[in-house]
């Protein structure tokens, strides 16, 4: 069970729990602080930070109030690739490059090693790649 987190006034000593009574009559305001840099899996750390006011003295305490992770990384352009292939769809090179943020030529070099290796069955042919 996760330990509850405790603010604590550094003026008198006063303190509360996150998520009590006390909590929610003296908290005044909340804002959201995105971490700069995901975590190895790729998801960001958002803090809630918060500032109270201190029931006995009236000092005003800043603090976090609460962590969450969030899943922002997306699909890698080798997973789309996979999808679109795998949609056994005609596509659109140009356009297919561009949403993936890489050149046509690269994408063509990259279609052409999938199909020697036999991970894509298909032609390119008129800027387009028509599966097999």
């Amino acid at each position: 069970m996760a330990k509850a987190k405790v603010i604590k006034c550094k003026k008198c000593g006063n303190s509360f729990e996150i998520g009590s009574k006390e909590d929610k009559e003296t908290r005044n305001k909340e804002w959201p602080m995105t971490a700069p840099m995901p975590d190895k899996e790729g998801n960001i750390t958002i803090t809630l930070m918060a500032t109270w006011k201190c029931g006995n003295c009236g000092k005003t305490i800043r603090g976090s109030a609460g962590k969450t992770k969030g899943e922002f990384k997306g699909k890698s352009k080798k997973e789309k690739i996979d999808d679109i292939i795998e949609s056994r769809e005609e596509f659109s090179l140009p356009e297919f490059a561009e949403e993936l943020g890489v050149k046509q030529d690269n994408l063509e070099q990259i279609l052409n090693v999938m199909m020697k290796k036999g991970l894509a069955k298909g032609k390119i042919e008129d800027d387009k790649f028509i599966p097999s």
